[in-house]
């Protein structure tokens, strides 16, 4: 990481120290015939030079990151991670949202992830619902849609309850995750009948690539009878 923030800083004061020395020339000719054109042209050619190293930078410390956080070493991955957002900075890119893919839309409403994943520690589907909640570990596992825009999507659930309580929630993609505790109360029209309720939970950010997200109970439900039809991520604004 050391090395890589050390090159980094090699070529950048290398471009500098240039862009200083020739400042010099540029200011001393500033009114002489033809100046703006020349200097017009040395900035399209520095630009050319200097954009594609940090993309080229940016795109290996992307697959570095993406590495390390597939083998665990999320300290590593994090590590990383400040050096690209760094790169990010310094481009501009940091202030503006991931472009969408060609063909990919985001829809405000979200996306629903419902009866399509895996459940294992119990977990069950009855009636289009996860049911079985009783036991620590117990987990979902989603597909994502390919091209899932990276960014940060709001966690909320569509549920029933026969009793009330604290069902403790953690959710992870490939590298991020958000624990939370759903506070849920006895719905009036019971499981498998009328609208469930909803809640929204907070906010997770889904890295360039990901392909699933698990749902994981922290603790055993202590509210009885609790079922869960939908997990939906809404899209922040800005990725609209």
């Amino acid at each position: 990481m050391r090395k890589l923030k050390s090159e980094r800083t090699k070529s950048l004061i290398h471009y500098g120290l240039i862009g200083m020395g020739l400042g010099g020339a540029w200011t001393a000719f500033a009114q002489a015939p033809g100046v703006e054109g020349l200097r017009k042209n040395y900035e399209e050619e520095v630009a050319k030079t200097v954009q594609p190293l940090r993309e080229g930078y940016r795109k290996a410390l992307l697959a570095l990151e993406q590495q390390l956080a597939a083998k665990g070493d999320y300290a590593g991955a994090k590590k990383v991670q400040e050096e690209r957002k760094e790169i990010d900075r310094m481009t501009g890119r940091g202030n503006s949202a991931e472009p969408l893919p060609e063909g990919v839309t985001l829809d405000p409403e979200g996306i629903p992830l419902r009866t399509n994943g895996e459940g294992s520690g119990g977990l069950k589907l009855e009636n289009g619902a996860w049911v079985n909640w009783g036991l620590a570990g117990a987990a979902i596992r989603w597909p994502l849609p390919p091209g899932l825009p990276a960014g940060g999507y709001t966690i909320e659930l569509a549920w029933h309850s026969d009793g009330g309580g604290n069902v403790p929630l953690v959710f992870s993609e490939d590298f991020h995750t958000l624990s939370r505790v759903a506070k849920v109360e006895a719905t009036t029209s019971g499981a498998g009948t009328g609208a469930p309720s909803r809640t929204r939970l907070g906010t997770l950010r889904l890295r360039p690539g990901a392909t699933r997200l698990e749902l994981k109970l922290a603790a055993p439900a202590a509210a009885a009878g609790f079922s869960l039809y939908e997990v939906r991520l809404i899209p922040e604004d800005s990725m609209l």
